[in-house]
């Protein structure tokens, strides 16, 4: 687990990031209501090219919450948090 802390958006706030063998997780706080409609536009890239798909693209968040990717993370690879308006970055990991 990596601990951060960071506004991503208007009232979405980033706590943690997570590496699983399967997945990538977001732990987030949401001061308020997103619906599936603003989380669609959410996207995970890497440095290496991976495609990754939101696991539960129909998720609305609330309060603590995760933002589940899949596959895993690559070794070494870079990753970018997106969304149309603004984006978060890593080292490499």
């Amino acid at each position: 687990m990596i601990e951060c802390a960071g506004k991503l958006s208007n009232g979405l706030y980033i706590r943690a990031i997570t590496l699983y063998d399967d997945r990538v997780s977001f732990e987030v706080y949401a001061s308020r209501l997103f619906d599936a409609d603003e989380l669609r536009t959410l996207q995970l890239h890497d440095s290496v090219g991976t495609e990754y798909e939101r696991i539960d693209p129909d998720q609305v968040i609330e309060g603590q919450a995760s933002i589940l990717f899949r596959p895993a993370l690559p070794s070494g690879a870079n990753l970018q948090l997106s969304q149309p308006g603004w984006g978060l970055r890593s080292i490499v990991l």
